[in-house]
């Protein structure tokens, strides 16, 4: 099998005869090493560890294995993450993870200094590399930055990473000065489902000077626990903003059913100025 195109590979790669998948690799394999192969060679053998074949992973494993200098872009990451996470096989795992630290290893040192660089935008990418890398610790730490736009890249990014780090550093933007950061932070909040760590900044953040702030809070608060959203819910439903006050009578619908306190404020609600609100109020009692 000759390369010519990428898209030649992948659609060997999708055949249903094993054997076809099988020689794709080792033709892709082999133009790598011979300089000849497409962009975008590096993610497809990452890809392929995650075929049902085990010959058809293993060749890829051992491609990958072999060919440590191989370019592979944020889509490849993706599959390695996968395969280290879920393989289906230990060859596929091990291989993942160890490509992963070697990964992390060397871009995550040019991404750290990019954190240092002098402009905003070089500094933003570089967040955003680290978050595709899942390094946690360097993405933290970014969240001191003067820059407004890369504390927003650092609160977005925190929502795709896991552990006590990205919800410390959470917390710590959710009582950030500039509100565009306070939001990006409640929706990340909201994106993980409110934690019990932030559950204190996100209800704070229901009394923020800035409704579009406070609007933020309060869909965040729709994602949070009954025992922690309900008493601030009800108390926005009496905001002088009338976007926050929908907001608050979307997020409290889903507890209409089964708590009393709820289904009283929001009948106290059916005389609020705003008809708008006072549609949305007798759905949520429907």
């Amino acid at each position: 099998m000759t390369i010519t195109r990428l898209d030649d590979v992948e659609e060997s790669l999708r055949a249903t005869d094993p054997a076809t998948r099988a020689a794709a690799v080792t033709a892709l394999t082999a133009a790598v090493r011979s300089g000849d192969a497409p962009r975008g060679a590096g993610d497809t053998l990452a890809w392929a560890l995650a075929d049902e074949d085990g010959d058809v992973r293993g060749r890829a494993a051992h491609a990958l294995r072999r060919l440590p200098e191989l370019y592979i872009g944020e889509d490849g990451i993706g599959a390695l993450r996968l395969a280290a996470a879920r393989g289906r096989d230990r060859l596929v795992r091990d291989t993942a993870a160890e490509l992963l630290a070697l990964l992390a290893r060397g871009a995550g040192e040019l991404y750290a200094q990019g954190l240092q660089d002098d402009e905003p935008q070089v500094r933003t990418q570089a967040v955003l590399g680290l978050v595709a890398l899942g390094a946690l610790p360097e993405v933290a730490e970014a969240a001191d930055d003067p820059s407004r736009e890369v504390r927003v890249a650092v609160a977005e990014g925190l929502a795709r990473l896991a552990g006590p780090a990205a919800l410390t550093a959470l917390e710590h933007l959710l009582a950030d000065h500039d509100p565009v950061v306070r939001m990006a932070a409640l929706d990340a909040a909201a994106d993980l489902g409110v934690p019990g760590p932030l559950e204190g900044r996100v209800v704070t953040a229901t009394a923020h000077a800035s409704w579009q702030v406070r609007r933020r809070a309060v869909r965040a608060l729709g994602r949070a626990r009954a025992e922690a959203a309900v008493r601030p819910l009800v108390r926005a439903l009496g905001d002088r903003v009338v976007d926050v006050r929908r907001a608050a009578v979307q997020a409290l619908e889903q507890w209409a059913a089964d708590r009393p306190e709820v289904v009283t404020a929001l009948t106290e609600s059916l005389t609020d100025p705003d008809p708008g609100v006072r549609t949305q109020v007798r759905w949520a009692l429907a």
